[in-house]
């Protein structure tokens, strides 16, 4: 028996390692399609949704930089904004707020960011599935 492959469908957002980019190196629509493992097509759509291209040349080319400024600035929108009393629930894939009286508080005694501030695992269960949820949130220290 062969192996089944597994086909995402068309509607699911992809992360794009932007590691890969050099910033200071040019890239064609077909170079840029070769580093990704995508369409070509796809290439030609971000430039027409406003992917910076090079002028002067006889075929698009498109700076490192401007590549990964473009990348970075899709994913982020796609990320969403969560309120301080919402999670975002994995299976609802959409913010939520936690069920009332699931919600609990948990110190993981950790100091994070420059400024070391506490880490605090507030868990829940989601209002709508019951799936559990996990936020992970800093306390800031009162100078």
């Amino acid at each position: 028996m062969g192996r089944r492959l597994e086909v995402k469908p068309s509607f699911m957002a992809v992360n794009y390692n932007t590691r890969l980019i050099k910033s200071r190196a040019s890239y064609s629509p077909s170079e840029i399609a070769k580093l990704f493992g995508i369409d070509r097509k796809t290439v030609s759509r971000w430039i027409k949704e406003g992917l910076k291209v090079i002028e002067g040349g006889t075929r698009p080319l498109v700076m490192g930089e401007d590549l990964k400024v473009f990348i970075t600035n899709k994913q982020t929108k796609r990320r969403p904004k969560l309120a301080q009393n919402e999670y975002f629930c994995m299976k609802c894939h959409k913010p939520v707020k936690a069920r009332p009286g699931s919600e609990q508080t948990i110190k993981t005694g950790k100091k994070i960011g420059k400024g070391d501030w506490e880490q605090i695992n507030k868990i829940g269960n989601c209002e709508h599935c019951g799936t559990k949820l996990n936020k992970f949130i800093r306390v800031c220290q009162g100078d």
